[in-house]
């Protein structure tokens, strides 16, 4: 059987607590982390996206469908970005990907709730404030990858 693949890519906006007072963002004690920065720290982006996503399973609607639909975090033009790994039975329609866009962008949404509260610990950086959602740059960019 041959599967179709398709990557759902999202901004991630990660802020790190800061020994001083940012007045961009509200005065708080926290500023955003630059790429190589949240490169740094993947490991720990991804565990928490992983965690805070799982189990991903997409709507009844897209049993025959969509295979599989696996949360990950990948670089993608110099950005780390989310990303939604699915593999199709075959090519969705303009409307079905915007349903299954539609769907993604609403556990996103939800899993952003409970991130953007946590602090998470990381190795090299201290503790971070992973953002999966934001009004200006949010962005849900399909791209098929063909055929295995």
């Amino acid at each position: 059987m041959k599967l179709i693949k398709l990557k759902l890519f999202s901004p991630i906006m990660v802020k790190r607590e800061s020994p001083y007072e940012n007045p961009w963002d509200g005065g708080e004690n926290i500023r955003l982390l630059i790429e190589p920065e949240k490169r740094k720290c993947r490991a720990e982006i991804y565990d928490a996206v992983s965690r805070t996503l799982s189990p991903t399973i997409p709507p009844h609607c897209f049993e025959r469908r969509i295979y599989s639909a696996v949360p990950a975090v990948e670089e993608k033009n110099g950005r780390i970005m989310l990303v939604l790994n699915c593999e199709c039975y075959r090519t969705l329609t303009e409307s079905e990907l915007d349903e299954l866009c539609d769907w993604w962008e609403n556990n996103i949404v939800k899993a952003h709730e409970r991130l953007h509260k946590e602090q998470i610990k990381t190795k090299k950086l201290g503790r971070i404030f992973i953002y999966l959602w934001f009004m200006k740059n949010w962005t849900i960019e399909p791209i098929f990858q063909g055929s295995d």
